[in-house]
C-alpha cells in the first residue's frame, strides 16, 4: 500500500507546473522546434592520443627549462 501511495505521489509530482520556470520562457522560446538531435561521436571532437598528449606536454616543458636554465645562467653572469 505503501509503495502505491508513493508512486502516485511521484507521478503527481512529475506533473505539476513550475512557474518559477515557465515563466521566464519568452514567446519565441516557446514557439522554437526541439533542436536536432545528432549522435555524440559527430558532435564532439576526438581527444588526442594520450601518448601523443604526453609527448607534446614533455617537449613544451623541456624547452620551457632550456628557456630558465639560459635566463639564469645569463642573471649568474651579470651579477658576477
Amino acid at each position: 500500500m505503501t509503495i502505491c501511495a508513493c508512486l502516485v505521489t511521484l507521478a503527481a509530482t512529475g506533473c505539476t507546473r513550475v512557474p518559477e520556470l515557465e515563466d521566464q520562457l519568452t514567446a519565441d522560446l516557446r514557439s522554437a522546434d526541439y533542436p536536432e538531435l545528432v549522435p555524440l561521436d559527430q558532435a564532439a571532437a576526438p581527444l588526442p592520443l594520450p601518448a601523443t598528449q604526453s609527448a607534446e606536454l614533455e617537449q613544451q616543458l623541456l624547452a620551457r627549462s632550456a628557456r630558465l636554465q639560459n635566463r639564469a645562467r645569463a642573471l649568474r653572469s651579470v651579477s658576477n
